[in-house]
């Protein structure tokens, strides 16, 4: 055994004496590690000494992130009202639980313990999981990017449970709303569309003049506050078919628009490159809900709620697959869950069992 601790202790005795920066500690902890005798350490000094509120708050900024440039130089998709979003959770609720905290001491424990912390507080499990989020994935990334030595979210686990769904409309509702007098015409027409199509609210609103077509709209674009004008959810364009009543009130809101643009937006706002703000849709839908007596905050009634109903409707009609290239749902799953409420000839069909279906609400009141 003798030898064995005169080479140890060579090993200390040149390490005491030995010229070491920060990554020569880490190469020789790691070593360490490796050989399964340590299992987290933090240095005094280099990248991983930033304190974790620091390094949060730079790597949720859109415009300085290196994680969100390198996403973006390999052409992966992230918005900024993403990372606006993460950056108001971060806040919230890590800076407080890890203010003085540096990056390198973060260890699993302590995003356990965080973790059952926001638990505690009531929080369902899609908001916890969110959180977790925001603070997990700058840790993990930091971790592949050699700026600390073990990822403390490895084998983590995520919170499960059933997410509240968004309520939806009945048949007579549906028709009802649309017999009110609206404020707002554009508000009217907005929610007439995402009813009679299943389009998101920021497809709505990026919907342009050179988007309609006789009988078909060209789902190629998103509007996001944050974001302007981008990509669909998918990254994916897509053709809906466009009942003629609907396509003739579009036409009568380009009509309308006081803006001399080329290509204008038919949800036209104060400025030319802006469409409405989508508030202004969401508030015509509540102002109708309120007219015909429902309680649209007990049943959980919002403008996507439109894609529930349309999904669900024509889920009564035609085959799932068939609706799910209309829709832009990635997966028959991703269908189901908005149906569960209860080609060209692909399009052709949509549209005739369309018509049907939104004929009573398509009874449009005079002056619509």
């Amino acid at each position: 055994m003798r030898p064995y601790y005169l080479h140890i202790g060579n090993i200390l005795r040149a390490i005491r004496k030995a010229d070491l920066f920060s990554e020569d500690a880490m190469r020789i902890v790691n070593a360490l590690k490796d050989r399964g005798l340590i299992d987290v350490y933090a240095t005094k000094s280099g990248p991983g000494s930033v304190l974790l509120s620091e390094w949060l708050d730079i790597f949720w900024n859109y415009h300085t992130s290196p994680y969100i440039k390198e996403k973006l130089a390999h052409n992966q998709k992230i918005t900024k009202r993403h990372c606006y979003e993460m950056g108001i959770r971060v806040r919230k609720y890590w800076l407080p639980a890890f203010n003085d905290r540096t990056l390198n001491s973060i260890t699993r424990q302590d995003l356990k313990d965080f973790s059952l912390s926001l638990a505690e507080k009531g929080l369902a499990p899609a908001s916890i999981n969110k959180i977790m989020l925001g603070g997990n994935v700058a840790l993990s990334w930091a971790f592949r990017e050699g700026h600390i030595s073990v990822d403390p979210t490895e084998k983590l686990m995520r919170f499960s449970g059933t997410p509240k769904k968004r309520g939806i409309l009945t048949p007579a509702e549906a028709e009802a709303i649309f017999r009110v007098n609206w404020n707002d015409k554009r508000a009217y027409v907005g929610n007439l569309l995402a009813c009679t199509t299943g389009l998101r609210s920021g497809e709505v609103l990026a919907i342009r003049k050179s988007n309609i077509g006789e009988k078909i709209l060209n789902v190629d674009h998103s509007w996001s506050n944050f974001d302007g004008l981008k990509s669909t959810k998918t990254n994916e364009s897509r053709k809906v078919p466009l009942l003629p009543e609907v396509r003739e009130k579009l036409m009568e809101l380009l009509a309308d628009n006081p803006h001399n643009g080329e290509n204008p937006y038919i949800f036209y706002g104060l400025y030319e490159n802006r469409p409405v703000d989508n508030k202004i849709l969401l508030k015509g839908l509540r102002g109708a809900c309120k007219a015909i007596g429902v309680d649209y905050k007990a049943r959980g009634i919002c403008f996507h709620s439109h894609r529930h109903y349309w999904s669900a409707r024509m889920a009564d009609r035609m085959e799932a697959d068939k609706l799910c290239r209309i829709t832009g749902h990635k997966s028959r799953a991703v269908f189901d869950h908005y149906a569960d409420h209860v080609i060209d000839e692909n399009l052709e069909e949509v549209g005739r069992v369309g018509a049907e279906v939104f004929g009573n609400i398509l009874q449009f009141r005079k002056g619509a």
